[in-house]
């Protein structure tokens, strides 16, 4: 009898404990919203829309820039079209790109975001690696885990403590988060100098949308880009290996192109601004003349540069790397009116 009322009494108080913990983090709106976290699962129900998308479909692929600043909503406003949107926040593109060119008949158009480091570098890192295990995913994934996500959904849009992404923020209150914060001074648990809060979170059709928090307020700007300027400068300068690299790249690319275009279909090739605080560090790695110029010389495709365009380069990115949810809005109805105005897009 003792040993049931122990139990009772031990759920009760994690029930109201639970419930006090989730109740105060709600009230934390500038960090905090509950809505259903991108992860490989939510990724591969994207990726099968691959299989049956036509020749006037768009593919969006890319990392966090392409997720922040090209809205799906804005962009279907904008030409009448409803893309793919295949971005996956902190990991390399490449996989990607190849499993659509390579592992299917899509014969639409393709966007790539290019982040020059991301695009031209290496293909051995943890990043790269992450993103091939997400499109393996998409293969592989079983019954099971397809119901686990389905179930998890309605729990994930009603409750903040829950995540299930992968690109972990150091304010992120599950668990496993929670537990990557402790530290011990004897050495066995290091410090990581590195806390990038979140910057944003995502709708249901995977797009990524900054916080208010950053718009406007240098407070809540500096407690990320104080973070990139500790990162950042640790960036190897170019090199014969980064040279490589880039050769190796463009190869790849030109290859990819090239089939894509024998199938009847396109690629465009569009690098997002960087602020100078994140773009001199992007510089010395791989400098704009030794990498993306090079890359526009060779590719038979249209490529855009924030550089060369004023609608691309005249919003001011509170992160240095992303825009808002309103500049993102513009720029996305920029960037569609462009690509129809240079015929590479059709209005429908």
């Amino acid at each position: 009898m003792k040993l049931k009322q122990a139990l009772i009494t031990a759920f009760l108080l994690t029930l109201v404990g639970v419930t006090i913990w989730e109740f105060y983090w709600r009230t934390q709106t500038d960090y905090y919203i509950a809505y259903l976290e991108d992860d490989r699962n939510q990724w591969a129900e994207e990726r099968a829309k691959v299989e049956t998308a036509t020749s006037e479909d768009v593919i969006l692929i890319g990392m966090s820039r392409t997720g922040y600043n090209l809205n799906t909503h804005v962009w279907e406003a904008t030409q009448g079209i409803d893309p793919i949107k295949l971005t996956i926040n902190g990991k390399l593109p490449g996989p990607v790109l190849k499993d659509v060119i390579n592992n299917t008949d899509f014969n639409g158009t393709i966007v790539l975001g290019v982040v020059p480091i991301g695009v031209f570098g290496s293909k051995k890192g943890f990043r790269y690696r992450v993103a091939q295990e997400w499109v393996d995913h998409y293969y592989n994934r079983t019954n099971a885990q397809k119901l686990g996500h389905i179930l998890s959904k309605p729990l994930q849009r009603n409750l903040v403590l829950l995540s299930s992404s992968e690109n972990n923020g150091y304010n992120d209150l599950d668990l496993k988060s929670l537990i990557k914060t402790i530290t011990l001074d004897d050495g066995r648990v290091p410090s990581n100098d590195f806390k990038l809060v979140r910057i944003g979170y995502n709708d249901e059709d995977r797009n990524l949308i900054m916080y208010d928090r950053l718009v406007d307020n240098i407070k809540y700007q500096k407690e990320i880009t104080d973070q990139w300027d500790k990162a950042l400068p640790g960036l190897p300068a170019y090199s014969e290996k980064t040279e490589k690299n880039v050769t190796e790249s463009i190869k790849e690319l030109i290859s990819l192109t090239k089939k894509l275009k024998d199938r009847g279909g396109k690629i465009i090739f569009i690098r997002h601004k960087a602020e100078d605080g994140w773009l001199k560090h992007a510089e010395k790695n791989m400098p704009k003349a030794k990498a993306w110029n090079k890359f526009v010389e060779q590719i038979d495709a249209p490529t855009y540069h924030f550089q060369d365009y004023d609608f691309m380069s005249k919003h001011y990115l509170p992160d240095w790397s992303h825009m808002s949810a309103k500049d993102a809005k513009t720029y996305t109805k920029d960037m569609v009116n462009q690509l129809i105005k240079d015929g590479h897009l059709t209005k429908h």
